[in-house]
């Protein structure tokens, strides 16, 4: 796959006023283009993690790189080569902005605050939109989508924006079966165009394509040696990883 797009060393991190850390030591690398999966109880650490990668959260031992850049000395300039779709993010029906908008706002990072946005940025959201099955909803407000259409409008904007690792906290929560299915394949037509993927689990949808599985537990994480068929499977070993 070649160089790895994440690489954690030793990285222990801690919410302000905390009396422990929410992550202890944890270590793993994600080569570029590979899709990883998290997994573990809720608050084990997995969404830590994500905001450490992110440069959300200061860390206080350890090294994060990301794209070969360490986040502490670059956080600001890396996130605009990330993507990051929030736990449960849900635009509510009177959200005053259009799919074709939400998608756009993937390129303002690269423009100047009062800069009017060039109409090739608005005909490359529309094609990134056409590319996840949602040309049709382009005039819509995204709040008037279903939950399911609103997370690939969310990809759409992770592929307009042009990033190359995209980071997911259970993409799948509050969907019905036939939504996640069919997001996971938008996630998968992203990995397969190169991008690194991320992702929280607490569904089985994505295991049996992803490249890396990693237990999270207690703040502790460890690398399985092959991915799981069932994340069912898992519960007997979350013990022994937070131990």
């Amino acid at each position: 796959m070649g160089a790895n797009a994440i690489e954690l060393n030793e990285v222990s991190a801690a919410y302000a006023g905390a009396d422990r850390p929410a992550i202890m030591g944890v270590s793993f690398t994600l080569a570029k283009g590979e899709l990883g999966v998290m997994m573990g109880p809720n608050g084990a650490g997995k969404t830590t993690i994500l905001e450490v990668i992110l440069g959300l959260l200061p860390y206080q031992a350890g090294s994060v790189k990301v794209l070969g850049e360490e986040v502490r000395e670059a956080g600001a300039r890396l996130r605009r080569r990330l993507a990051y779709l929030p736990q449960d993010l849900f635009f509510p029906p009177d959200t005053p902005y259009l799919t074709r908008d939400v998608v756009m706002m993937g390129r303002f990072g690269l423009y100047r605050p009062w800069q009017r946005l060039p109409r090739k940025e608005r005909e490359l959201a529309l094609s990134a939109l056409a590319t996840f099955g949602l040309a049709d909803r382009a005039g819509w407000p995204i709040g008037h989508l279903s939950g399911g259409q609103q997370r690939k409008a969310l990809l759409a904007r992770a592929f307009a924006k042009g990033a190359e690792i995209l980071l997911l906290d259970e993409p799948f929560a509050s969907l019905d079966p036939e939504s996640r299915e069919d997001l996971a394949r938008a996630v998968l037509a992203l990995r397969d165009r190169g991008m690194t993927v991320l992702a929280v689990l607490h569904e089985d949808v994505l295991l049996s394509q992803a490249d890396r599985s990693f237990l999270v537990s207690a703040g502790r994480l460890k690398e399985l040696p092959e991915v799981p068929r069932r994340i069912h499977d898992l519960w007997g070993e979350v013990l022994p990883c937070g131990a």
